[in-house]
This record gives C-alpha cells, sequence and structure tokens, in this order.
C-alpha cells in the first residue's frame, strides 16, 4: 500500500503536470492531453481520500 506522504508528493507533481498542460493549450479545458491530465489527478486524489 502506498504511504499518505507519497500519494500527497504525486498528488503536487500531478498538479504542476496539469497547471503545465493547461497552459500549453491555451486552458482549453476539453484538450484531451488536459482531460487525461485532470482525470489522473482525480483518481490519485481519490486513492489518497480512501488511504486517510
Amino acid at each position: 500500500m502506498i504511504k499518505r506522504n507519497t500519494l500527497q508528493l504525486q498528488i503536487f507533481k500531478l498538479k504542476r503536470h496539469l497547471e503545465v498542460t493547461a497552459r500549453k493549450n491555451q486552458y482549453n479545458f476539453i484538450h484531451p492531453e488536459v482531460v487525461s491530465a485532470s482525470q489522473d489527478l482525480d483518481k490519485l486524489i481519490v486513492r489518497a481520500m480512501k488511504v486517510k
């Protein structure tokens, strides 16, 4: 099982990735890259919520 600190670090990294991806795609939130990054972050947040 992944520890909470590890999940928090991964969430932080994915948030930054989402920000960069959104900026790169002119904040087009329906662009496939942005949607994919957002969904990856969502899954990790849900996973972290289950650990707490």
